[in-house]
């Protein structure tokens, strides 16, 4: 009898059947391998996180330790002094200074030496209304004039930055600017009709460029309002603009005489200007600092981090107007 063979259908069905299951072996070979894959990617992504959230945590300390440490300084410069000026201890920057597993550095820049720009504006009474104070509008002016702005365009400049510090949305006149004129820009705004928060917000304000700004920064501060200003750290510039009569030329002497002998106090400051008949406000101005800049950094494994702080040294210990991490 012929022995019976398979019929080559059944031949090439089994030869099927065998290369599904090896490809569907592969397939569930490679999905485990992927999820092995993903779950040691989740894992290393998720110790990444972890040891960048600790690293950050850790460089904030550092860095706030930087600003504690400036506000001991300066505390410590309040006890022993009743003169500040930029030869004292809190003028010094500290380097970066190595720390286990990264390095702390800071410094402490003065701002009473500047001109406030909130000062533009006050308050009248309790009505919660505001006006332009005159004498802070004129200061403001002359150091527009010093740093190479017209007479017209000072003006208008100061307009629209009075209606962006008062109270009211009525637009001054000539160059003033209310919600109706920064409703109509690109991007659209509004007015703050509020104290400026920082220097650079004058970039919002109507007329002032980049380039005007950057030529402001060294000279004006935005502090709380009634702040004076320190007349051992001011620069020529901020000198030449709070007293009138002064030139730029006989304010830049000034400052080269106090860097041999600082002002000791502000009737020292008057018997030093070239001519007696020179009659500053003296209410507006000190010997003393009050309003410094603290600024700490840290970096710490893989983070780095900026602090800065506003500090107010009205009492022995320097208190926090404000604080921000950059």
């Amino acid at each position: 009898m012929q022995p019976r063979h398979p019929h080559p259908l059944l031949h090439a069905r089994a030869r099927a059947q065998r290369g599904a299951a090896v490809i569907l072996a592969l397939l569930t070979v490679a999905l485990v391998a992927g999820l092995a894959a993903a779950s040691v990617g989740d894992l290393g992504v998720a110790m990444d996180q972890v040891t960048g959230r600790h690293d950050q945590a850790q460089a904030r300390q550092l860095a706030r330790g930087a600003v504690d440490w400036a506000r001991n300084v300066l505390a410590e410069d309040a006890r022993s002094s009743s003169v500040d000026h930029l030869g004292e201890a809190w003028a010094t920057k500290v380097p970066p200074t190595p720390v286990e597993e990264g390095e702390v550095s800071g410094e402490l820049q003065e701002l009473s030496g500047r001109l406030n720009l909130n000062n533009l504006v006050r308050a009248d009474g309790s009505s919660g209304s505001t006006s332009a104070d005159i004498v802070e509008v004129e200061q403001f002016q002359r150091l527009l004039g010093l740093l190479g702005t017209g007479q017209s365009e000072a003006g208008s400049l100061t307009t629209a930055l009075l209606d962006w510090l008062d109270s009211d949305d009525t637009p001054r006149l000539p160059g003033g600017a209310e919600s109706t004129w920064y409703g109509a820009q690109t991007p659209p705004r509004r007015a703050a009709n509020a104290p400026l928060v920082a220097v650079s917000e004058l970039l919002q304000v109507r007329g002032f460029t980049p380039q005007l700004v950057a030529r402001l920064t060294p000279f004006v501060a935005t502090l709380p309002v009634g702040s004076t200003v320190n007349v051992n750290t001011a620069p020529a510039e901020v000198l030449a603009a709070v007293v009138p009569g002064l030139s730029l030329d006989a304010a830049r002497v000034l400052v080269v005489q106090r860097s041999r002998a600082w002002f000791k106090d502000l009737a020292d400051f008057k018997a030093r200007l070239p001519s007696q008949e020179m009659q500053p406000d003296i209410t507006r101005l000190a010997t003393t600092s009050r309003h410094f800049l603290a600024t700490g950094r840290a970096r710490f494994g893989v983070s780095m981090v900026r602090m800065e702080v506003l500090l107010d040294r009205s009492q022995n210990w320097p208190t926090v107007v404000w604080q921000k991490l950059l």
